[in-house]
């Protein structure tokens, strides 16, 4: 069991470390992926939250939670400037400038952070849903 741990602690690291490899490097013009890069330390806590529900024996949590870190970043960042661009067009020039503004923002972050609670929900059935069954059987 304790091979296991270790062996899902290495893929989690791995797979965060090459969004924020991406971050860094190739992705770093898009809106989400350059704040992740200036927000690393961010980034990084919510990996430490990911990988020490496995030492919670806590599996599927840690697993859905890094699975929404990764889909989240990437739904949150492109569905976050169609949203934008979206709200930007509706932009006249009669509106104040605290209109202007709040249909400026990207809601990336947001959409980020939420598919990441969602996804930890999930895993959090899953995880007690298991846990039934072992217990029953």
């Amino acid at each position: 069991m304790k091979q296991n741990k270790i062996i899902w602690v290495v893929l989690e690291v791995i797979v965060l470390a090459i969004i924020l490899l991406l971050g860094f490097t190739v992705l770093n013009t898009e809106y989400l992926f350059a704040w992740l890069a200036h927000n690393w330390a961010f980034y990084m806590l919510l990996g430490f939250i990911a990988l020490s529900f496995l030492l919670l024996n806590k599996q599927y949590v840690s697993l859905c939670m890094t699975a929404g870190i990764i889909t989240g970043i990437f739904i949150g960042n492109y569905l976050g400037r169609f949203i934008k661009g979206v709200n930007v067009s509706k932009i006249v020039e009669d509106m104040n400038t605290e209109e202007i503004y709040r249909l400026r923002h990207n809601p990336g972050f947001e959409i980020w952070i939420g598919i990441i609670l969602i996804f930890i929900v999930i895993g959090s059935i899953i995880q007690i849903t298991i846990s039934k069954k072992h217990v029953n059987s």
